[in-house]
This record gives structure tokens, sequence and C-alpha cells, in this order.
């Protein structure tokens, strides 16, 4: 399964990630900066006074993998 990982640094200077599911892995580095800035200029995630998605850093595509376990025997 592939995901974008967005990392933010908040208000407070600490990094903050937010993975998204289901996404167009064709995304180009533009477009997710774009879409970044966006968010973060919502200012829609918060907590006491701190933006949690205050600046945009970067974006990834993750491309995760399962491999099940050989059977346990008994």
């Amino acid at each position: 399964m592939k995901a974008l990982e967005l990392t933010f640094k908040g208000t407070d200077h600490r990094i903050k990630n937010l993975r998204l599911k289901y996404v167009n892995a064709d995304l180009t580095a533009d477009e997710a900066l774009e879409l970044m800035g966006k968010m973060a200029a919502t200012k829609l995630f918060a907590k006491q006074d701190v933006e949690l998605y205050a600046t945009p850093v970067s974006a990834t595509v993750v491309e995760t993998t399962k491999t099940p376990l050989p059977a346990a025997q008994a």
C-alpha cells in the first residue's frame, strides 16, 4: 500500500507527521508542497494555542509491504 507522509513543523518547533492513505502516488513535489501550504494556511489543527501543522517541511510517498509469517507448527 502507498501512503503520502507529510512532515510539518509546528509553532512549538516540533516536527509533526501526517500520513494519508489511498492517495494519488503520482503526485508531484510541487503539488504536494502546494497542498501542504494550503493546509497550513487554514490553521485548522491546533492544540492549546500551538499550530500543529504550521510550516511545511517535506512530503514523501511511503510504500508498505505485508509479508505473512510462516504457519506455526504445534
